[in-house]
């Protein structure tokens, strides 16, 4: 057993000893992919009193595939204490190739390579590379040493897209601003910096700081930078002075970014601006900005405003375009808006909207009935929106979720929805349930019996009405003869044949239960 033993032992060595023969032999063949490999191989295997010259020498290959794997072996192969290794990896953190840049980087964090030389090659990553991972290799290398970043190099990581780089930079400067040369660096930056180190300085402040810099605000509604207007738009918005409203006019009628005329739509539409209907007029025609520029009319609230958003409903695409220019998109936004209002005229121009061609747009008019419901007045005309709303249920299933919000705002359709229970089409059945009164008897009658429903969506919404009584009353509704109700739920919240939010409110429903002391 013993000579077993040793003899596998010397069969490893040996083993180990073809292989590291088998690298050497390998980097001088052709094709680099092969002398990368090799010499990989020696970093797993080789030793740096041996072979580390060998590692050095492909360090210098022309080609990056090699260098890169010369840096990954000089990462694993090299010592620390040893200069020369030491020296050959900060050399390839300055490589021309990225690759053989990060590879190096990773290396010098093996080794936990320190001294001068090896902060400025972590420096230069951080502040020169083009590549990103490799700025941030740069961060982690120097906060890695206990090394100093200044103010300005966190000012600057705040300018870029990636938050890898930018949020690390964020922290920093936050834990850092109570100390006045750090608050001053972000106040320099948020009032006279560019791009995103602007904006994210700008989110930094406190409010009292941001309301000190209002000329270097009303300044930048004029910069370059869309990142940047964008921001101050928000700061200002914050402050409701004639001369700021009028700034913001001004900014919105020369505004090209999508982005910021959104804010600037939206900020002056909650101040009811009236100047601001004929801008908002011509970005109804942007399809990014159309159903925001139909808020801020809606905002604004004008007979004027409201006009507007009646040729936006009626305007359709062909040779006389109207605002919007026939968006189905805007054309819903406004519909909706219209029922908001509640102006004259309303119900007649929804009601014609029901038949448009466009699902979108049916959607909206559905939409803007809802809300219409919400107000109790004008039983006539609630009369006829609730009949089209019940006619709508059953013959435009592609919007019948907008149809059956809109009904849960005329109450006084429950006695035409019960008719409709046995309907073939299950997403009627399950709209007509949830539409139903748990305070009538008869209504969770039809909860109960509706538990055994053939569709999912329809047991569904049975088990949500039980559990709308349960909250109020805190306790199972009666039940007919032979039905157990709790077990029904309880098996409903385990079985594997139901979906998954069947289950989930079966359960939520027990655990309701015991809290009152049912279960």
């Amino acid at each position: 057993m013993d000579d077993g033993t040793v003899d596998g032992g010397t069969g490893g060595a040996s083993g180990a000893a073809h292989q590291v023969a088998f690298f050497l032999r390998e980097l001088s063949a052709e094709e680099p992919g092969r002398r990368a490999a090799a010499v990989k191989g020696l970093g797993r295997l080789g030793q740096w009193d041996e072979h580390g010259d060998v590692v050095v020498r492909a360090a210098r290959d022309a080609e990056a595939e090699v260098r890169a794997g010369a840096a990954d072996a000089l990462g694993r192969l090299g010592d620390a204490g040893d200069s020369v290794a030491g020296a050959v990896v900060v050399e390839l953190m300055g490589d021309a190739d990225p690759h053989v840049r990060r590879r190096a980087s990773l290396a010098a964090e093996r080794l936990a390579l320190t001294g001068p030389t090896v902060t400025e090659a972590f420096r230069r990553l951080l502040l020169d590379d083009s590549d990103w991972h490799l700025r941030l290799n740069g961060l982690l290398g120097l906060s890695g040493r206990d090394e100093t970043v200044d103010t300005a190099v966190f000012i600057r990581l705040l300018g870029e897209r990636t938050p890898y780089l930018w949020g690390p930079a964020r922290r920093a400067l936050l834990a850092s601003l109570p100390r006045k040369p750090v608050l001053d660096e972000v106040l320099r930056t948020a009032e006279h910096g560019h791009g995103l180190a602007r904006v994210r300085a700008l989110e930094m402040l406190p409010a009292e700081d941001i309301r000190r810099m209002r000329d270097s605000l009303l300044a930048g509604l004029r910069d370059e930078s869309p990142d940047v207007r964008w921001a101050v738009v928000r700061q200002l918005s914050k402050d409701r002075r004639p001369s700021t409203a009028d700034a913001l006019l001004s900014a919105l009628e020369a505004e090209t970014d999508t982005d910021t005329a959104a804010r600037l739509l939206r900020t002056l539409g909650r101040w009811k601006e009236t100047r601001a209907v004929p801008a908002a007029v011509r970005w109804l025609d942007r399809p990014e900005t159309g159903s925001i520029a139909v808020q801020a009319l809606v905002g604004i609230g004008t007979p004027t405003a409201v006009e507007w958003l009646r040729a936006t409903v009626a305007a359709t695409p062909g040779p006389e375009v109207g605002p919007g220019l026939g968006r189905p998109e805007v054309r819903a936004a406004a519909a909706t808006a219209l029922g908001e209002l509640a102006a004259t005229g309303s119900t007649l121009t929804l009601l014609a909207l029901l038949h448009d061609p466009d699902e979108r747009v049916r959607a909206g008019a559905v939409d803007g009935l809802r809300l219409l419901g919400r107000r109790r007045l004008r039983r006539r005309r609630r009369g006829a929106r609730a009949e089209a709303l019940l006619g709508l249920l059953t013959t435009d299933e592609p919007i019948i979720g907008h149809t059956r919000d809109a009904l849960s705002e005329y109450p006084e359709t429950r006695p035409a929805l019960r008719r409709l229970i046995d309907h073939p089409s299950d997403e009627v059945r399950a709209a007509v349930l949830s539409l139903l009164d748990e305070d009538d008897d008869g209504d969770v009658a039809l909860f109960l019996s509706h538990l055994d429903d053939p569709s999912e969506p329809v047991r569904h919404e049975a088990l949500v009405g039980i559990g709308r009584y349960v909250y109020w009353y805190e306790e199972l509704p009666d039940v007919p003869d032979g039905l157990d109700l709790l077990a029904v739920i309880t098996a409903l919240s385990r079985s594997p044949a139901v979906s998954s939010r069947t289950r989930y409110e079966a359960g939520r429903l027990l655990d309701e239960l015991k809290g009152y002391g049912v279960v």
